[in-house]
């Protein structure tokens, strides 16, 4: 059966999308301080929360301590947004939201979270125009969620 935006459930695939979205900075955030700190990537598990401290002592450049800061707020966003997403796309799926529009704010949501994490990341903190990407994309995802949980509302009002 081939795929298309008419698809039920083809949304929830998104889920998964989004959760690795979430987990891309902080791993991109691992990665990055293993190597700056040129240690095993193993050390670096024991007290994953206290990276940023740790290359601190170590001296690390301004400039990459302030992009590990980035990509820790970028997973810490993402993880506070999840599960208002996770709802929002289970709401759809649930109350009869048609597939096309439910499909095309879910792979939306994926999307503009990629573009976030990258206008969060690689801004380097001068940036004005990158800095008001980030915050456009962020609102223009909050913004999909409330319109897709309306029509969720909707869906559930007309069937009372």
């Amino acid at each position: 059966m081939p795929y298309t935006l008419d698809t039920p459930g083809l949304s929830l695939y998104a889920v998964i999308g989004l959760f690795f979205t979430v987990q891309w900075p902080h791993v991109q955030k691992l990665v990055s301080a293993k190597n700056a700190l040129k240690v095993h990537r193993g050390e670096l598990n024991c007290e994953p929360r206290m990276i940023i401290d740790r290359c601190q002592t170590k001296e690390i450049p301004q400039p990459g301590l302030e992009r590990l800061r980035r990509m820790q707020s970028a997973h810490l966003n993402g993880t506070e947004s999840f599960p208002f997403w996770l709802g929002t796309i289970i709401a759809a799926n649930a109350f009869g939201v048609d597939a096309k529009t439910t499909n095309v704010v879910s792979a939306y949501l994926f999307v503009a979270r990629c573009a976030y994490n990258y206008f969060y990341i690689y801004n380097d903190g001068r940036s004005r125009g990158m800095a008001g990407a980030r915050s456009m994309t962020w609102m223009s995802t909050n913004i999909a969620c409330f319109y897709l949980l309306v029509k969720a509302a909707n869906m559930l009002m007309a069937k009372a």
